[in-house]
C-alpha cells in the first residue's frame, strides 16, 4: 500500500497519507501550522515467514517441544492402529 510520510519544515510534525497511486504530490500543506511540509523517504516494512521466526527461537523451547511431543499420545503410531475394528464378513 503506497503509504507516503511528509515532514512540515517548520513546526517538524510527521504526517501519514494514503494515495491508490504512485502519484503522490512532494509537498503537503501541514495540518498542525499549516507551512509546507516535503515528502519523506519511509523505513521499510519487513514480514518475515514462519519459517524464520521459528529458527530464532531460544533453542531450549525446541528441546521442551520435541520433550512435550515424545510423552504426547500422538507420539505413538500404533495408537490409531489399536482402535481399527475388522470389517465384518460377507455371508
Amino acid at each position: 500500500m503506497p503509504i507516503y510520510e511528509y515532514l512540515c519544515s517548520s513546526c517538524k510534525s510527521l504526517t501519514d497519507k494514503y494515495y491508490p497511486n504512485t502519484n503522490a504530490p512532494k509537498t503537503l500543506v501541514c495540518a498542525q501550522c499549516k507551512s509546507d511540509a516535503q515528502r519523506i523517504i519511509s523505513g521499510a516494512v519487513y514480514h518475515a515467514s514462519e519459517a524464520t521466526k521459528t529458527s530464532k527461537l531460544d533453542p531450549r523451547y525446541e528441546k521442551m517441544v520435541d520433550r512435550a511431543m515424545h510423552n504426547s499420545r500422538s507420539a505413538d503410531p500404533d495408537r490409531v492402529l489399536r482402535n481399527l475394528k475388522p470389517f465384518p464378513k460377507k455371508k
